[in-house]
């Protein structure tokens, strides 16, 4: 996907909370697999979190996580590499940069773009 300063994801199946700084992946955890490169996260690499929640799809979901119906699931972890271009992509005002999203394609979109 190009990159773009606008957003639409009202009809996603799940929605993420930005994250506003890095954080260290948990020693205890197995390793993951970046959420734009694939690279793999050891534990105590520094990297970014992505939480991750969705809405109730059925009336049960609903009783059991009540009216609100935030439904909280596994975390995306991205790279510190695909982390440090992330927030360079929102400083420079590229605020709809997804995490699954390539970063490093992102950033050659951008240098050719220049």
């Amino acid at each position: 996907m190009p990159l773009s300063c606008s957003c639409d994801n009202e009809d996603a199946d799940w929605y993420y909370v930005r994250p506003e700084d890095y954080r260290t992946y948990p020693v205890a955890k197995r390793r993951k697999k970046c959420s734009s490169c694939g690279e793999l996260i050891k534990g105590g690499s520094v990297c970014t979190e992505f939480e991750r929640y969705r809405f109730y799809k059925t009336d049960i979901e609903e009783k059991i996580y009540g009216d609100d119906g935030e439904i909280w699931i596994a975390s995306m972890w991205m790279c510190e590499r695909c982390s440090d271009l992330y927030f360079s992509f929102s400083e420079v005002g590229y605020d709809c940069v997804e995490p699954w999203e390539n970063m490093l394609e992102l950033a050659k979109d951008y240098a050719d773009s220049r």
